[in-house]
């Protein structure tokens, strides 16, 4: 009896060893057939590029000791083709200030061209392709050499349109809740502005307007937030045309008077920035503490000129039939108190 129970045994046991040789062979098949794939890190390029940088592979560099680099002030909403100004006061001297995304393995390096200032100033420029939030991540070298901890803030994106490779794009952001408006003079004369956005196509099916060209984004319009803090002009390549634009701004209602407003104004054409006759560009202005509300229409009184340039080689030299666009009733609210001024 005692034998043929020792003998049961062993046939278990080969048993028992030869499931477990199978198993580990599946497993193992299976871990070579579905290899674990970790992500690509994101390229910088693709989010934003800064002027007068150079760029480094590998993490941003940090210290989570590190004090802290200070009040950071940027628009949190991006658009493609757009751009940000960046502000940085710190009570400390900076030797050089490090910016990426989170999750990339590249960092922009700036070299502050001021000799002990508490304030640095910077502009990002958004790509074109840009398509997706991301998080900012800032840091800087002390003249001690030591290093800050990471300043981190989400940015959302916001779709705007850039015009295609070929087309041109003007683009406004600023960093608080105002109602700054901007305005593109075409070479036909025509002003495209909030009372005139430009051309679109309505959609039944949504009841929707698409704007194919012309001022498709107009934020905080009379003071109703949004806090997008972009607007944005473009045309594409084919309503181009051939001459001169002029570029203003607007403080058409100051929120908050007891906050200056920084902005900056880029000109895209065929994705390069344009070289400006009037101005530069990117081009940077303040409107201080205690701007007045400059309630105007289509006629510039009182408006900041940014920029003017000229495009040579547009498809169109005629003016464009403007269709007359749905207007928001903050829009209508605009230009009828534009007319009462």
């Amino acid at each position: 009896m005692n034998a043929k129970l020792l003998q049961l045994f062993k046939k278990l046991h080969i048993y028992i060893f030869i499931v477990a040789v199978v198993s580990v062979g599946i497993y193992s098949c299976t871990d070579e057939e579905d290899p674990i794939v970790k992500p690509t890190a994101p390229v910088l390029s693709n989010f934003f590029a800064i002027q007068n940088s150079t760029v480094a592979q590998g993490t941003i560099p940090s210290n989570p000791s590190g004090v802290s680099i200070g009040e950071v002030v940027i628009n949190s909403t991006a658009i493609a083709g757009g751009s940000s100004h960046v502000t940085i006061t710190s009570d400390n001297d900076i030797q050089k200030i490090y910016v990426s995304i989170k999750g990339s393995n590249q960092y922009y390096t700036i070299t502050p061209n001021q000799t002990k200032s508490n304030v640095f100033e910077f502009i990002i420029l958004l790509s074109q392709y840009l398509n997706q939030n991301f998080e900012i991540q800032i840091s800087a070298l002390l003249e001690d050499g030591t290093t800050t901890s990471l300043y981190s803030t989400p940015v959302i994106y916001h779709t705007a349109g850039t015009g295609g490779t070929g087309g041109l794009q003007v683009s406004l952001s600023f960093n608080n809740e105002k109602d700054v408006d901007l305005y593109v003079i075409q070479p036909d004369g025509t002003v495209i502005f909030y009372g005139n956005k430009g051309g679109h196509v309505y959609d039944s099916i949504t009841g929707q307007y698409t704007y194919i060209w012309g001022l498709d984004l107009d934020s905080n319009p009379a003071c109703n937030i949004d806090s997008i803090n972009n607007e944005n002009v473009f045309y594409p390549d084919t309503l181009v045309q051939t001459g001169t634009y002029q570029v203003w701004i607007n403080m058409y209602r100051n929120c908050d008077t007891s906050i200056a407003t920084t902005c900056v104004v880029t000109a895209n054409h065929a994705s390069q920035l344009v070289t400006p006759t009037f101005g530069v560009n990117p081009s940077t202005h303040i409107f201080p503490i205690g701007e007045p509300s400059n309630s105007i229409g289509n006629d510039t009184t009182g408006a900041v000129k940014i920029m003017e340039f000229n495009i040579t080689n547009g498809s169109s030299t005629g003016s464009k039939k403007i269709y007359k666009p749905y207007l928001t009733e903050s829009a209508k609210m605009k230009l009828d108190m534009a007319r009462r001024r």
